[in-house]
This record gives C-alpha cells, structure tokens and sequence, in this order.
C-alpha cells in the first residue's frame, strides 16, 4: 500500500516496541536534533514508560513519535500525578497535521478519569517556542506564563519534578534546565524565532524566561488537566465534524469559522525534551 501522507496516532508500551520500530524513530529523530547519540538514544527511551507512535495511515511507515513517562508523586502532603514528555519528533512532511495532538490529549485525559480525585499535570521542558505554545493553546492552568505569577503550589511541584529528574541542571530560581554540554539541540531550521513572532505575548515571554534556547537551554512547565481541559477537549471532538461540514458548504458567508488555535501545526516537531 502506497503513503497517504497522513497520520494515525497511537499510545503503546515501551516494550512492545520492535528493533525495525526503533531504528524507524532513530532515523526520524537524528534528522532534527544536533548533538544525538544512539546509545543516548536508546537510554532515553528505555527510562520511559509509553510512546505515541505516529504512522503513516497507508503504508502504517512510522513517520513521528513522543515518549511519555508517568510519575506518581507527593508534594507539600498532597498526591498527584504528572507526565513527562520526552523525546518527540515529527517528519517534515507531516508537519501540519493534529494526530499527535489528539492521541496526547487523548491520553491525559484517559489518565484523568482513572484518577479523578488526583491533581494531574503535563510536566514538560521546551528548548522551542512551538512546545511552549502547544502549553499555552491547550491548557487553561498552565505555568509558567506571562500574565501572572506562577502559583506556590506549581513552584514547588515543578521544583521536585525538575531536581528529581535533573539535579543540579536545574536552576530554581529561574526555572530553566542548563547543561554543561548541549544535550540535543533543535537544527536550526527546525523552529526559528524569528522578530515577528516575539509580537505574540507568548512567544515573547518565552524568549524571555529562557534566553539561550537556542544553545539548548529548556524552560520547565506545567499543565493542569483538570475539568476544564478535559471539557475543552470534548467541544473539539465534537465541532470537529461541523468544521469539516462548514468547509465545504460555499453557500455559507464568505467569512469561514476561526481554526481551532489550539491544533497543532508545525509545533508537532518540538513538543519537548531530548536525550533527557
């Protein structure tokens, strides 16, 4: 069967992954970090507990992937649980497309319901402005930000997540992790800041809390997956068929309905850390 050029996402277990799986996901990966190793590669992936394979939905060629680990933790007397993005890359020529985002969000919000009465975060570091975006469009509780404070109780869980993760890279104070040596950096035609964008609040506050993404320097965040994620997300599902209809309705007013800001574009291909 022949490429359909789109994506299918799915969540499985590290274990279930096969030798030709992984050297799929080392090909795709080493096209658009610096600074990789295979040996790294495979350290990396081992320490996690899932990944979002992302296959393309004719030939089922593996064409993206996320992994994914999840912690279970107690900060300040309350239990929550929290997961962690890891290596995650997307082909160029799927760039565009929202499969990742849906399998994602699909996930945490799986992992939601299971735990119902447990505080659930998005635990992330971004060297890219696309992963800190990907935050801001999809979670209405999120941290850091740039118009407010981050709240006590996401300092200290961002705190123990970080330092328990990465030790002394962590650097509190301004919630970025350094590494004496790079530890994968984005190519340079990955994800650019280009002057224009710095006009977005966002983009701006970003290239200000962590100034030297570009020398692979990862800004940690959070994100809530609380009621009103989990809501946003079925009024996605749902629109999502009437958006399809209203494109393809000429009759309707020439004013087409806004795209869904949250949906992933080309921010697919740095939704966060590598070789961590």
């Amino acid at each position: 069967m022949s490429r359909s050029l789109r994506l299918r996402g799915r969540v499985v277990p590290i274990t279930a992954l096969s030798s030709a799986d992984r050297d799929a996901m080392w090909r795709v990966f080493r096209a658009y970090y610096a600074d990789v190793t295979r040996e790294a590669f495979e350290a990396d992936l081992d320490e996690k507990d899932h990944v979002i394979v992302l296959r393309d939905s004719g030939d089922a060629s593996l064409q993206g992937f996320s992994t994914l680990k999840v912690y279970d933790q107690k900060v300040e007397g309350r239990r929550v649980v929290a997961v962690f993005s890891g290596d995650t890359i997307v082909d160029e020529a799927y760039w565009g497309q929202s499969a990742l985002h849906w399998t994602f969000l699909g996930f945490l919000a799986r992992l939601k319901r299971r735990a119902p009465l447990t505080p659930v975060y998005w635990f992330l570091i971004s060297k890219g402005y696309k992963t800190y975006l990907l935050l801001t469009r999809n979670f209405p509780e999120h941290w850091p930000r740039h118009d407010r404070p981050t709240s006590p109780f996401a300092k200290a869980l961002l705190d123990v997540l970080a330092t328990e993760r990465y030790g002394d890279a962590y650097d509190p104070v301004r919630g970025v992790l350094s590494f004496p040596e790079p530890h994968g950096r984005l190519r340079q035609h990955v994800a650019p800041l280009a002057e224009d964008l710095l006009a977005q609040p966002d983009v701006r506050f970003f290239a200000r809390a962590n100034p030297r993404h570009a020398e692979g320097d990862e800004l940690c965040c959070l994100g809530k997956v609380d009621l009103a994620f989990v809501l946003r997300g079925a009024r996605r599902v749902l629109m999502r068929p009437l958006r399809r209809l209203w494109g393809r309705l000429p009759s309707l007013p020439s004013r087409a309905p806004e795209p869904e800001r949250s949906l992933v574009t080309s921010d697919e291909i740095d939704v966060t850390a590598s070789m961590h």
